[in-house]
């Protein structure tokens, strides 16, 4: 099963993946890039500038809309394993990407991808 958490944890996870644009120097996870922010919006998000409601909406229509939610849950499992765990920096109960990323391929796939839980 996919799922979800944060580089803080990737010690307690068998098999991170970073879809983060840039991972910590000490994380041995591997990158899909795909899923990662453009730069730009994270920094506006960062600086205060955009709500999360608004870099949801800028995220989708940049990254995810240019891309098939079927076709990168089968890559993902083909690339990195059914029990991949996409990472990114902010811890859980924050918003963050990683979680829209969840909603998305749960809505294209009907796959749940739970924020892991320890």
């Amino acid at each position: 099963m996919i799922t979800t958490s944060y580089f803080a944890r990737e010690k307690d996870i068998a098999n991170p993946v970073c879809i983060a644009q840039v991972k910590p120097s000490w994380s041995k996870s591997r990158e899909y890039k795909k899923l990662a922010p453009p730069w730009a919006l994270v920094d506006r998000y960062k600086r205060g500038l955009v709500t999360p409601q608004q870099y949801t909406q800028e995220f989708t229509f940049v990254v995810l809309s240019l891309l098939n939610p079927v076709e990168v849950m089968n890559e993902i499992v083909s690339l990195f394993g059914e029990d991949a765990t996409l990472l990114c920096y902010e811890k859980s109960g924050d918003f963050c990407h990683r979680r829209i990323v969840a909603a998305w391929i749960e809505k294209g796939t009907g796959v749940v991808v739970p924020e892991m839980k320890f």
